[in-house]
């Protein structure tokens, strides 16, 4: 039986910073770090959506947090902030060239750098790719991912297979996440005992067609 350990506060922002520190794709003095109880705050100014991400992902990954709130702004270099009809031909550039994205089924509005994506497709990876795509280009500030999936399965179907995905995957411990189905919208609750676990319940249960929405009330307590 493994033993879990409290961390306190200042041991998790010490890791957190280290983290920063080690990325390349982040600049560690850009990024500010609030922790209380666990959840952490990411302030600060940094000069691209992708480093905005970045900083997200390495709070993730320490052990001890059990939320994220994120208060970073991007504030674009001069040099690369390229005009709104620039940002959309870029996207479209991207969406007529990639396989995983079907371009034809998604419209993309730019207002001051800032992405809203719109339309429908058939899987979560869709939408995540067609997302995913964006945030590297120059003079994006931010994305509003209103992409819907269309819907395939009933309720009882879509629980099923659900939960047969979670007791497959070894990295989550399913007896402890309870599944609720209604319509294309999962409900999570229970508790894991990482942020990184909750994310992957999180990604496991988007990878199932027909899902619209997932309500997240997974609580992070190591057991």
């Amino acid at each position: 039986m493994t033993t879990h350990i409290h961390r306190s506060d200042s041991e998790i922002k010490k890791d957190i910073q280290a983290e920063l520190k080690w990325d390349p794709k982040i600049k560690e003095t850009e990024v500010g770090v609030i922790i209380k109880d666990g959840a952490v705050t990411l302030t600060g100014v940094v000069s691209n959506f992708s480093q905005k991400k970045a900083a997200k992902n390495v709070a993730k990954r320490i052990r001890g947090v059990r939320a994220i709130a994120d208060d970073m702004e991007v504030e674009l270099p001069h040099q690369a902030a390229g005009s709104d009809k620039d940002i959309a031909e870029r996207i479209a550039h991207i969406f007529e060239w990639n396989a995983h994205i079907p371009g034809d089924d998604i419209k993309a509005e730019v207002r001051n750098g800032c992405v809203t994506l719109s339309g429908k497709v058939d899987w979560q990876y869709q939408r995540e790719a067609a997302k995913r795509q964006i945030e590297f280009i120059s003079g994006v500030k931010s994305i509003n991912n209103n992409i819907i999936l269309r819907k395939h399965l009933k309720a009882s179907d879509l629980k099923n297979k659900i939960v047969k995905a979670l007791h497959r995957h070894a990295k989550i411990e399913a007896n402890h996440v309870s599944v609720l189905a209604e319509g294309d919208m999962v409900t999570l609750s229970g508790h894991v005992d990482t942020y990184f676990e909750k994310e992957l319940i999180e990604n496991t249960v988007w990878a199932a067609q027909g899902v619209n929405k997932v309500i997240d009330k997974l609580i992070v307590a190591p057991s």
